[in-house]
């Protein structure tokens, strides 16, 4: 019996390090969202990490299978302890418990199967004295445990099929689940969004760039809560295609969700692919999971890990190494690519800034940028850029652009901020934008992707903006396989008024 439940325990262990060693990108948002400090997220990661491959190994060994065992106990101990605060302050956060192999907000079935487990490390610590008490436990947390997972059975879960519906889009034509998916026979990301939602907002110009960019690999359908009026604007203003309304928001309370911005992404045919996502991070790397090539079936991973659980993944690219690649859930996180770094991480985003003069240094210039998570250029490492606190750098990338953004062009002499690389902060009453200290610069023939082709802005107004040849964004991007539409230029009223985008290259890119 006790060898029985060292073997369990170690596997479990061994399959949660795997998996989150795995998952190095998706763990530390994990930590945060349980209300951390940023600078302990990737150190308590490792250390998580480490301490759950030495507890698995450690169980395996027969003379260390007790401190294994008790290590085990602290470990469940501590994440039941982070569980009952989290649900105290009423928080939810995704557990990341067996890394992206299965995610899912943490509750009260969350610390019933730890109790189970935590009575399973107790047994094997006492090498077996006290059997009926240590049973008693387990079996109350497995009962708990089965009863809590029954009642979310209801809920849509990835490997399930996902429930049909019929809803209007902003012209008054009705599409269905079957409809959407065989019109393009391509797999399906439903967002979730609501007039009301200021994140939703924000996201939307980034998702009328993924309608446009992955349309013959991926159909994007955005399901609109509140009056069809709102969602009509919302069409008109971001360029969006498919966007359905639910006026009364019952399809998200269909699929168990709470809150939007919200993704679910489903397959050709019908079944739920991934966890649903929440929040612009995670919808982002739910459209990159989604469009990479469809690999093993989720069994068939499942079974890859835990016939691995006790092995530590030794093998390294060196190719990848060769090319300072770091590579995370199969693409890299930096590349160093023509003098500059494409990192893959937060920052802030002032390609439509407005700014104003400092108060305190005629050099500098304040602008509000948006703050985004993704892939961005900068020349900076990404060491250097890594958020610390409520500190950001400013980089570049085409994340807020939408179809309807144009490159505007100013040609007469003015002062323009150059934010490139320059330190900012997160504004502490809205997380969603941060301040940055930009370069002053007074020159002519300069871009900028604000101003709506108003050019007489470029003189009444001081726009972060760039000079050529800018950066190689577009380049660096392609590199890794992944592709970006640059903003068309202003019109001018010539034939060069739709410029194909090697023509914008010379602007943003090569």
């Amino acid at each position: 019996m006790v060898l029985a439940a060292r073997l369990v325990l170690a596997a479990v262990f061994g399959v949660a390090g795997i998996a989150k060693l795995m998952d190095r990108e998706g763990l530390p948002r994990a930590i945060g969202s349980f209300g951390l400090p940023a600078r302990t997220w990737k150190p308590l990661g490792y250390l998580l990490v480490s301490c759950e491959f030495v507890t698995a190994l450690a169980l395996t060994v027969n003379p260390w299978a007790g401190i294994g065992a008790l290590g085990a106990l602290g470990l469940l101990l501590s994440f039941c302890l982070a569980i009952v605060v989290s649900i105290a302050r009423g928080r939810t956060p995704e557990c990341h418990c067996f890394g992206g192999l299965r995610a899912t907000p943490v509750g009260w079935a969350t610390l019933a199967r730890n109790g189970l487990l935590a009575a399973t490390a107790g047994f094997v610590a006492t090498d077996g004295r006290a059997p009926w008490f240590f049973t008693g436990l387990g079996t109350i947390a497995a009962t708990c445990w089965v009863v809590l997972r029954l009642k979310r059975s209801g809920k849509v879960r990835p490997g399930m099929a996902t429930p049909g519906f019929s809803l209007p889009d902003t012209t008054g034509r009705v599409w269905t689940l079957d409809k959407l998916l065989a019109a393009a026979h391509q797999p399906l990301l439903l967002l979730f969004t609501d007039h009301a939602c200021g994140a939703c907002d924000a996201l939307l110009p980034q998702v009328a760039r993924w309608q446009q960019t992955y349309a013959e690999r991926l159909t994007i359908a955005i399901v609109n809560g509140g009056p069809p009026a709102d969602s009509v604007a919302f069409s008109r203003e971001h360029g969006l295609r498919n966007l359905l309304v639910d006026e009364d928001r019952m399809l998200l309370t269909t699929y168990g969700l709470t809150a939007t911005p919200s993704a679910m992404l489903i397959d050709t045919d019908r079944i739920l692919a991934a966890v649903p996502a929440a929040g612009s991070a995670e919808i982002a790397d739910l459209v990159t999971r989604a469009l990479q090539p469809r690999s093993r079936s989720t069994i068939a991973r499942r079974a890859l890990l835990f016939a691995s659980a006790t092995m530590v993944p030794t093998f390294i690219s060196t190719r990848a190494m060769a090319r300072g690649v770091t590579w995370v859930n199969w693409r890299p996180k930096q590349v160093k690519f023509a003098g500059g770094w494409l990192c893959k991480q937060s920052y802030a985003l002032c390609t439509k800034a407005a700014c104003k003069p400092s108060p305190s240094d005629p050099n500098v210039l304040i602008c509000r940028c948006v703050v985004e998570y993704g892939y961005s250029y900068g020349y900076k490492s990404c060491a250097e850029r890594a958020p610390v606190g409520n500190r950001l750098v400013s980089t570049f990338s085409t994340q807020n652009t939408n179809p309807h953004t144009r490159t505007m062009t100013c040609t007469s002499r003015a002062q323009w901020a150059n934010c490139l690389d320059v330190d900012c902060e997160i504004d502490p009453r809205n997380p969603r934008h941060a301040v940055c200290r930009c370069k002053s610069v007074e020159s002519g023939d300069f871009f900028t992707f604000g101003g709506n082709c108003d050019t007489s802005t470029c003189t009444s107004v001081i726009w972060s903006a760039a000079t050529p040849p800018g950066v190689p964004f577009q380049a660096a991007m392609e590199s890794i396989g992944l592709s970006v539409t640059l903003p068309k230029a202003c019109p001018t009223g010539t034939d060069d008024d739709d410029l194909p985008p090697n023509r914008l290259e010379l602007l943003w890119g090569e």
